[in-house]
C-alpha cells in the first residue's frame, strides 16, 4: 500500500510541474501586469495587502502571487507546524522584484517545501500539531500539508490564467502572422531571434502546414512551447505522421520528454492511441 506522505509528494510535484513550466519564460512585463485597476502587487520592493482585505479581495497580479507562493512554501510553519526544524540553509523568502528573481525564489522555496515534506513520518502527518499552530492545533499535519498543497494548486492555476489573460491582450506579431501563412517577411533573423520555439508553437497551434517552410528557414527542431512540448512529440501525439516523418528524418530529437509526463515522442504516440505513429517511430529506433 502507498503511504499517504508518497501520495502527498506525487500529487506537490504534480502540482510544482504544472506550475514551473507555466512560468518559462515569464517576462517582467508579465510579472507586473495589472489586468484591471486596484490590483494588489509588489511596489517599492513589498507586497500590497492588508490584514483586512477589501470585500471582495483585489486581483492580484502574478508577482504578487509568486511572491505570495514562496512565503507559503518556504515559511517556517512548514516544518515546525509537522514538529520540525529548518535547516540553516532554507533562509526565509525574501520579495522578489524581477521575474527572474522570482522564478529563482520559488525554485529554492519549493525545494525547501519538498525536503520538509518527504521528511515526515506518518506519525508527523496524523497527530494533531498542537499549540504551536494555534487555532488549528487540533489539525492533523496531513491537514496541513494538504493546505500547503491547496494554495500551490490553486495560485499556480491563476498564474496561468494570468498568462492566458495576458497573451490574449497582446497582438500578434505581423511578421510571425507571415510566417505561419507560408510567407517570408522582411525581419526574419529577428524572428529567428525572438521567436526560436517557432516550429513548436505551430505544432502546439495544430498548423501543420506551417512546419515545412518554418523547418527550411532554419527555425529551431527541438525548441519548446510554452507548455515545454517538442513539435515531434505533438505530430507523434496527433497521428500527423507526414509532420512526423519530416521532423525525424530533420534531426529531431527522439529522446526528449516533455516536462509534465516525461514522455518521449513514442509515448505520446502510445498515450494517444496513434498506433501508425508509434510503429514508425519505433522503426526508427524510439524508445
Amino acid at each position: 500500500m502507498t503511504e499517504l506522505r508518497e501520495d502527498l509528494l506525487g500529487l506537490s510535484d504534480f502540482a510544482w510541474e504544472r506550475l514551473r513550466t507555466r512560468v518559462e519564460g515569464l517576462t517582467d512585463e508579465e510579472f507586473s501586469w495589472e489586468p484591471m485597476p486596484g490590483c494588489w502587487s509588489i511596489r517599492d520592493g513589498k507586497a500590497d495587502g492588508d490584514a483586512l482585505p477589501p470585500d471582495p479581495p483585489p486581483f492580484t497580479t502574478i508577482s504578487w502571487r509568486l511572491n505570495h507562493l514562496m512565503d507559503v512554501l518556504q515559511a517556517e510553519r512548514t516544518a515546525t507546524w509537522f514538529g520540525h526544524q529548518p535547516l540553516p540553509d532554507d533562509g526565509l523568502p525574501t520579495t522578489r522584484t524581477t521575474a527572474a528573481a522570482a522564478i529563482e525564489g520559488l525554485d529554492h522555496a519549493y525545494a525547501v517545501w519538498r525536503r520538509r515534506l518527504a521528511a515526515l513520518s506518518q506519525d508527523d502527518l496524523d497527530r494533531p500539531m498542537g499549540e504551536l499552530a494555534g487555532r488549528y492545533g487540533k489539525d492533523s499535519g496531513n491537514t496541513f500539508a494538504l493546505h500547503i498543497l491547496d494554495e500551490l494548486i490553486h495560485h499556480g492555476a491563476e498564474v496561468g490564467v494570468v498568462r492566458d489573460l495576458y497573451r490574449g491582450q497582446q497582438s500578434e506579431d505581423p511578421s510571425v502572422t507571415a510566417l505561419l501563412n507560408g510567407d517570408r517577411p522582411a525581419d526574419l533573423d529577428r524572428v529567428r531571434t525572438e521567436r526560436p520555439s517557432l516550429v513548436a508553437e505551430a505544432a502546439a497551434a495544430k498548423r501543420w502546414d506551417a512546419v515545412p517552410p518554418l523547418l527550411a528557414l532554419g527555425f529551431a527542431i527541438d525548441a519548446r512551447s510554452a507548455l515545454g512540448r517538442t513539435a515531434v512529440q505533438l505530430a507523434a501525439g496527433s497521428g500527423e505522421l507526414e509532420t512526423l516523418k519530416l521532423l525525424v528524418e530533420a534531426g529531431a530529437d527522439l529522446t526528449a520528454e516533455d516536462p509534465a509526463f516525461h514522455a518521449t515522442p513514442l509515448g505520446w504516440a502510445r498515450y494517444f492511441d496513434q498506433p501508425d505513429a508509434a510503429a514508425y517511430l519505433l522503426e526508427k529506433g524510439a524508445r
